[in-house]
Parts: structure tokens; sequence; C-alpha cells
């Protein structure tokens, strides 16, 4: 009866040896995912934050654009352009050019 209590004794030990190897390689395994997982996540907020920002920049050049585009509508603007680019002036109008 001894050596059956003895073999059984041995047994529980292996089981329970077997059992703490499994254990302790999942709890590894997990903690290298999840050291894994954080990488990605610093990662991905990293790629948010500049995303954001050129977001916000191209807002704001849509938001000069459109400025841009009403003032093109506008008379002042086709005045000052036909003045400018095509040197046209008002009947009865002198212009003064400098001398070189």
């Amino acid at each position: 009866m001894a050596i059956q209590h003895k073999s059984q004794k041995r047994k529980r030990n292996r089981t329970w040896a077997i059992l703490t190897v499994i254990v302790l390689f999942l709890v590894i395994g997990m903690g290298l995912a999840i050291h894994n997982l954080s990488d990605k996540a610093a990662s991905y907020a990293s790629r948010e934050a500049e995303l954001q920002s050129q977001i916000a920049a191209e807002e704001g050049r849509a938001f000069e654009y459109e400025e841009e585009s009403k003032l093109r509508q506008t008379l002042r603007y086709i005045e000052m352009l036909a003045r400018e680019k095509l040197g046209l002036v008002y009947p009865g109008e002198i212009i003064v050019k400098p001398t070189e």
C-alpha cells in the first residue's frame, strides 16, 4: 500500500507541475500580447493625432479657398483685376504713371 500511495503522490505532483508550466506559458503569452497591443495602441494614437492635425490644416485651407471664392465673385475684385491685369479704366479717368 505504501508504494501505491507514493505513486499517487508523484502523479499529483507531476500533474501540478504540468499545470503550473501551462499556466506560466499562458501568463507569459498574455503578457507579450498585452505589450504588443499597447505598442500598437500608442502607434495608432500617434497616427490619429497626426491625421487630426492634417484635417485641421485642410479645413483651414478649405475655408481660405471658400473666402477667396466669395471675394472673386464681388464687383470690387473684378474691377481690381480689370485695372491691374488688363489696364482698363473708367471713361474720363486719367492714369498717371511715374517715369523711370
